[in-house]
């Protein structure tokens, strides 16, 4: 099964610090919902495709997002829809999507910036979004929808990565998952990158901690799915490597707005992640890693990856 990639505008209700999309991006016009309708039809040309991430800017502002939702579900074609899912804490626009999305085929990946609502709120820079957010990420699980709780690592958080766990475990029933992973660095400014940047090999320790909880909570008979993308192998030591994704495909093709507002549809897609250091062409395991952004290399090269010796 494919996947097929679709922004369907950039503006937002949050001003996350790290956010990848441009402000000349955020001021495009809105995508119609004829071109977004024709976007999908040219998509799904290629019959390999199962599976449409359906992303933004925040994708629940735009006023088609049930009615592309429907056109994709009733084909049996998964949405996965990446949000923040403040808006899913209003019960009108919930029961709008449930009455127009196949709930089957539907997931939702919401990101959590910290388990403290303070924390969260100073990185989305939004006065009560986590209030928000939480309401509807349990508006959306219960209503059956299959939740994703994603979690940015950055300088500022990786510290606290088993408090952020454990706190989520508590709040969240099993079938919602965990996703951990590294940012892109195409949207901050010089100053911020620093400030975010991840050394790999230097969050191992609080990563394996995390680990060691979940496997404890397994022990116990939980089946939460824990797992990291977009993070090289030398975050951890290679008995929790059962955690980490593995080489990504990348996308069959991407759709995404453009200035003039109409979107623009690539078959050939050039992957921004992967091993792409000189530390990662002297690793062992490189063909087994998925490595990270490519913007991550870009400004930081060797200083943030670790290579496995060969002997």
């Amino acid at each position: 099964m494919k996947t097929s990639y679709l922004a369907i505008g950039y503006a937002c209700n949050q001003k996350c610090r790290f956010c990848p999309c441009s402000k000349e991006e955020a001021s495009y016009p809105l995508v119609s919902g004829a071109d977004l309708e024709r976007t999908v039809q040219e998509i799904l040309k290629d019959d390999q495709i199962g599976h449409i991430v359906v992303s933004g800017g925040e994708p629940t502002l735009h006023p088609c997002l049930f009615e592309l939702l429907h056109i994709i579900t009733s084909r049996g074609i998964q949405a996965t829809v990446l949000s923040n899912s403040e808006k899913f804490s209003d019960d009108a626009f919930t029961e709008r999507l449930l009455s127009s999305a196949a709930t089957k085929h539907l997931a939702v990946i919401t990101t959590l910036h910290s388990h403290d609502s303070q924390e969260h709120e100073w990185v989305n820079q939004t006065a009560g979004s986590f209030e928000r957010t939480m309401k509807g990420l349990f508006n959306l699980r219960k209503n059956g929808i299959h939740v994703t709780v994603k979690h940015c690592i950055t300088r500022l958080n990786y510290r606290d990565l088993k408090n952020f766990y454990e706190s989520m475990n508590r709040l969240f029933d099993e079938q919602v998952d965990f996703q951990l992973c590294s940012i892109d660095y195409c949207g901050l400014t010089e100053e911020d990158k620093y400030n975010q940047m991840v050394v790999f090999p230097k969050i191992a320790p609080y990563l394996e901690e995390m680990f060691d909880a979940c496997l404890l909570d397994r022990t116990n008979g939980s089946r939460r799915h824990v797992y990291c993308i977009n993070m090289p192998l030398c975050s951890a030591d290679p008995y929790y490597w059962e955690f980490f994704a593995g080489r990504s495909e990348g996308y069959a093709s991407y759709a995404a707005p453009k200035s003039s507002g109409v979107p623009g549809l690539s078959s050939k897609v050039e992957k921004n992640t992967g091993t792409f250091a000189g530390e990662c062409a002297k690793c062992k395991v490189q063909k087994i890693c998925s490595g990270t952004y490519q913007t991550a290399f870009s400004y930081f090269g060797d200083q943030i990856v670790a290579h496995y010796p060969e002997d």
